[in-house]
C-alpha cells in the first residue's frame, strides 16, 4: 500500500517575486531545540506511513476520526467494503479530496498523536505568497545616533529585542544566511577592487565597513535579555510629539501585547517541516525567509535582492506556519486560524515602512 499519510506536491519551483520583501536569513540545516512552554508547539509529529499493532484498533481510531471529521465540515462520509488496510487508505483519499476542495492550503493527514496511531488531522498551511520578511538596521542606527530621536531609538530597540530574541528573527551577522549574502558582496568589492571606478569602489567599501562596525554593536545590544525585561517600562514612558512619533508608540504598544499574550511563542514553533513535503530537503526555511538586514537604500540594493533570488529560485518548497486540528473528537468551536501569525507579521511590516522613513536623509533635517 502507499503512504497513506503522504502530501503530494503540486506546486511550482519557487519563483519569488522581485520587490516582496519583509525580513530573511539561514540557519544550520539542523536548527538547535527551542525551549519554550507552549505544548503542543515544540512537539514533533510523525505522520502515520504505517502501522503496528491491534488492527481493529488502528481501524477504530481511524474511523472514530473520518466520523468527527465529516460531521464538523459537515461531509458525506465514505464508505468502504475493502479489507484493511486498502480501507484506510481509500476512504483517506476521497475526504482529501474534498477537505482539498474546501480550502487548498488544507491538507488531511493521518496522524500519531496522543497514544493513537490513527488520527485523521487537517494541516492548514499559512500562504505567505513567496514574501520575505526582512528588517532594516541602518535607520535604526541612524536613530541611535540622534540625540532627538533617542526615544524612537529606545522604542525600536526593545522591539528589535523581542523580535530577535523571542521570535526568532536572526541577526545579518554571526553564521546567518543574510551574514553570508553580505560575506559574498564584500569578496565582490575585493575582486573588483582594480576594476571598477575609484569612488564607486570606495563607496562599497564603506558601506561593507559600516555595516559591520555598526552590526557588531547592534547585535550584542539586542541579544542582551536586560533589555527585553525593560520593554514594557520604555513603552509606557514614551510620550510622542507628533503623528510619526505617534506612530512609533501604536507599534511598540502592539508588539508589547503580542508578546505578553504570546511570551514564549517563535515563529519556528509553528512551522512543523516534518509533515507538508518530509522527503523534501531542497526548501526556504524560517531562518532564510524572515531577518534583520543593513538597509533597502543603499549601494548593494539590486545585488542583495538578485542573490536572495538566485539562492531561492530552484527551492520548491517554503516552510510555513501549519495548524493541526485532531479530528480524535470533535472541536467544540470554531477556531481563529493563524491569530498570532496575522498580527506578527503586519507589525513587521508596519515596523520596516517606519523604519524606511528613518532611513531618508531629509528626515534628519527637518529636525
Amino acid at each position: 500500500m502507499e503512504n497513506s499519510a503522504i502530501v503530494r506536491r503540486t506546486d511550482q519551483a519557487f519563483r519569488p517575486p522581485a520587490r516582496c520583501r519583509r525580513s530573511q536569513t539561514q540557519s544550520d540545516k539542523k536548527r538547535p531545540y527551542r525551549n519554550n512552554g507552549d505544548g503542543f508547539l515544540a512537539h514533533s509529529f510523525l505522520p502515520f506511513w504505517g502501522f503496528s499493532g491491534n488492527q481493529e484498533e488502528v481501524a477504530r481510531e481511524y474511523f472514530s476520526s473520518l466520523a468527527n471529521l465529516c460531521t464538523y465540515y459537515k461531509l458525506p462520509k465514505p464508505e468502504t467494503d475493502l479489507p484493511f488496510p486498502e480501507n484506510i487508505y481509500q476512504t483517506w483519499q476521497e475526504v482529501e479530496k474534498q477537505i482539498r476542495g474546501i480550502d487548498s492550503n488544507q491538507h488531511c493527514m493521518i496522524i500519531a498523536e496522543k497514544g493513537k496511531k490513527a488520527v485523521l488531522t487537517v494541516v492548514k498551511t499559512y500562504n505567505l505568497t513567496h514574501c520575505l520578511f526582512y528588517i532594516p538596521v541602518r535607520p535604526y542606527w541612524r536613530l541611535t545616533k540622534s540625540t532627538f530621536h533617542l526615544p524612537i531609538a529606545e522604542l525600536a530597540t526593545a522591539i528589535f529585542a523581542y523580535l530577535h530574541q523571542i521570535i526568532g528573527i536572526p541577526f545579518y551577522m554571526g553564521g546567518s544566511f543574510m551574514d553570508y549574502q553580505y560575506d559574498t558582496l564584500e569578496q565582490w568589492v575585493s575582486d573588483a577592487k582594480c576594476d571598477s571606478p575609484e569612488e564607486n569602489w570606495q563607496l562599497q567599501e564603506d558601506t561593507i565597513y559600516e555595516l559591520r562596525q555598526a552590526g557588531g554593536h547592534v547585535m550584542r545590544k539586542i541579544e542582551d535579555p536586560e533589555i527585553l525585561k525593560q520593554m514594557y517600562k520604555v513603552v509606557m514612558k514614551f510620550k510622542h510629539q507628533n503623528s510619526h512619533e505617534l506612530e512609533w508608540g501604536l507599534l511598540a504598544i502592539d508588539f508589547l501585547q503580542l508578546y505578553r499574550q504570546y511570551p514564549k511563542r517563535s515563529l519556528s514553533d509553528c512551522v512543523h517541516e516534518d509533515l507538508i513535503y518530509p522527503d523534501e530537503d531542497e526548501r526556504i526555511t524560517v531562518d532564510q525567509y524572515t531577518s534583520f538586514y543593513w538597509s533597502d537604500n543603499d549601494c548593494f540594493q539590486n545585488e542583495l535582492l538578485d542573490m536572495i533570488n538566485c539562492s531561492f529560485q530552484e527551492l520548491p518548497v517554503m516552510d510555513e506556519p501549519t495548524a493541526l486540528y485532531f479530528f480524535d473528537e470533535i472541536p467544540a468551536e470554531q477556531r481563529v486560524d493563524f491569530e498570532f501569525e496575522n498580527r506578527l507579521f503586519g507589525l513587521i511590516e508596519r515596523l520596516r515602512d517606519l523604519l524606511n522613513i528613518c532611513d531618508d536623509e531629509e528626515y534628519y533635517r527637518t529636525v
